[in-house]
């Protein structure tokens, strides 16, 4: 048989040279030579091991993910002798077992597994990352370390409390032996890795379920049945870390936790919630520093520009609406990040705090001791600032202390929970708001919501129905993301923004004076100019930030 490096020649992938390297590099780490050619980016592990597949006749599958793998195949293969191997069963047929491996040259594998499961073995070869994928998918997150805990005898009725935190917890620290404290961690780490902003653990009667919220949309995530006979252990292990009372059962808690994965700090927001079958667990993923650049929100130039005369003013209200999870308050802290200097002073009050500002006073909320929005904004107005956020304005009080006090000289940020723009007017003068007090201090209401960017790797052209181009005056073609590795074969990568700004002007201050319809206020608004939120989605649409889809999936567009 050939060796590699005379066949990575033979194949013009490396030359003489290159080969020279990784060979003198070998004899001092004794490291297979394969591995030292990817690991010094002489060749990619793709084009080593198609060579390699030619040259010995075995089958090299690029993606994994084309091929289904039965649950019976993975039900005979134990989750231990996967991960020990490190390969992933494809089929079993006529008692042969088709594995894929990324080692052709590994024959103590082959051998391993004709001892342990009695099958005759065939190869084919695939990535190290592709077979740890298939692994992940096919026997869930972090089954390799559930196998060892129920396998360890005493191991299964295991506290949680073993190590209590201290400081921020390293996701990384090398974990020899199989415990909940690894578990846990394995599963905050995949979160972190898949760019999750949200981590669901719900138990129900005989089963687990975690999902991931990745670009505002839930995922399931595979988990090993058994898991369940852990889960009251990981709950008092996320309890632990995050400074909750492990012992309380029946009511909800609310607590934070600071982690740490490579060089970056991860703020933990841990909601424990009781349920008809034990407690569910939501932990929101916050980096401790936000970037915020304003110009990456995803206004438009001419609207961001405007935006940016209005923060600016030295006075006057400004309002964000939309539901919840709609980056209301990622767009007031980019606005705070853009006006924040050493001449003026900012406070906000807000529930709870998600992120920690450099240089602006941040008050957490807290009914429980009467520290209210209204009670903190009361107290705030003392300390001489010149701009400040109300997280929400909820009742009657907080409304009219925020207008107020834009008439008194302060710029103040805050949020509605309202279905568009318009409908913010109607929402304060319902609290009671005299009309006049509203049309003179709102500067401009914005209403907006996040919708998908499609994966710029895998953006592809699709044509748009008849129907569809004439009653939505779209171009014949759109785009679609095909899916791909980058963005987890979802299409979608990252979000944008879709909005509606109404900017208050003397025409539309007569129509909220003479207590007019939030439909009337709308009208008048985009005879004004003003673009609605459907406007502006099917813009982003022309545009090939997004599908139409997607845009349909928060705004009517009918």
């Amino acid at each position: 048989m050939a060796k590699i490096g005379e066949i990575l020649i033979q194949e013009g992938i490396i030359g003489l040279k290159e080969l020279n390297i990784a060979m003198d590099e070998q004899r001092k780490t004794k490291e297979p030579l394969g591995k030292i050619l990817v690991r010094m980016d002489l060749v990619k592990e793709e084009e080593l091991l198609g060579a390699l597949s030619r040259q010995l006749g075995m089958k090299f599958y690029a993606k994994l993910s084309d091929i289904s793998v039965d649950n019976e195949v993975i039900k005979r293969v134990p989750v231990k002798l996967v991960w020990y191997y490190k390969f992933l069963p494809i089929k079993i047929e006529e008692e042969i077992l088709t594995i894929a491996v990324s080692d052709p040259f590994d024959m103590w594998l082959t051998e391993g597994l004709k001892t342990n499961l009695q099958f005759r073995i065939e190869r084919v070869l695939a990535t190290e990352q592709e077979i740890l994928d298939g692994i992940k998918k096919y026997y869930g997150v972090a089954a390799e370390t559930v196998e060892k805990i129920l396998g360890e005898p005493g191991r299964q009725k295991e506290s949680a409390a073993v190590r209590p935190l201290s400081g921020v917890e390293d996701l990384e620290r090398a974990t020899e032996d199989a415990s909940v404290i690894k578990l846990v961690n394995q599963i905050l780490s995949e979160a972190i890795k898949n760019r999750a902003t949200d981590i669901h653990l719900e138990l129900y009667r005989d089963s687990v379920r975690l999902r991931q919220r990745i670009d505002g949309v839930l995922y399931n995530i595979g988990v090993p049945e058994q898991i369940k006979y852990l889960y009251q252990s990981m709950i008092s292990r996320v309890k632990i870390l995050s400074g909750l009372d492990v012992v309380e059962r029946r009511l909800p808690q609310d607590g934070r936790a600071k982690v740490k994965i490579k060089d970056k700090e991860i703020d933990l927001r841990i909601s424990v919630l009781p349920s008809a079958f034990g407690e569910n667990v939501v932990i929101r993923i916050l980096p401790t520093q936000l970037l915020l650049n304003f110009s990456d929100l995803g206004f438009l130039p001419q609207d961001l520009e405007r935006l940016r005369k209005i923060i600016k003013k030295p006075h006057g209200i400004i309002f964000l609406t939309g539901p919840t999870g709609s980056g209301k308050t990622t767009t007031l802290y980019a606005s705070l990040t853009e006006i924040n200097s050493p001449e003026v002073k900012i406070v906000t009050i807000e529930d709870p705090v998600e992120y920690q500002l450099e240089g602006i006073t941040q008050i957490q909320v807290n009914p429980k001791i009467g520290l209210s929005f209204a009670a903190a904004l009361r107290s705030i107005l003392r300390h001489d600032p010149d701009i400040m956020m109300v997280g929400e304005v909820r009742d009657p009080e907080t409304a009219e202390l925020a207008i107020r006090s834009s008439l008194t000289g302060h710029l103040v940020f805050s949020t509605l929970h309202t279905n568009d723009a318009a409908s913010g007017v109607a929402r304060l003068l319902d609290m009671g708001i005299e009309p006049y007090l509203a049309a003179s201090s709102i500067e401009v209401l914005i209403s907006q919501r996040l919708v998908r960017m499609i994966c710029p790797k895998c953006k592809r052209q699709v044509s748009v129905p008849k129907p569809q181009m004439e009653s939505l005056k779209l171009e014949k073609f759109t785009y679609e993301g095909g899916g791909c590795e980058a963005c987890n074969f979802t299409g979608f990568f990252g979000r944008t923004v879709i909005y509606e700004m109404l900017i208050m002007n003397d025409e539309i201050r007569q129509f909220v004076l003479r207590k007019s319809s939030s439909n009337e206020i709308m009208k008048k608004a985009q005879d004004s100019g003003m673009k609605s939120l459907r406007e502006s989605g099917l813009e982003k649409v022309r545009s090939g930030a997004t599908t139409l889809g997607e845009v349909m999936r928060v705004v009517e567009l009918e």
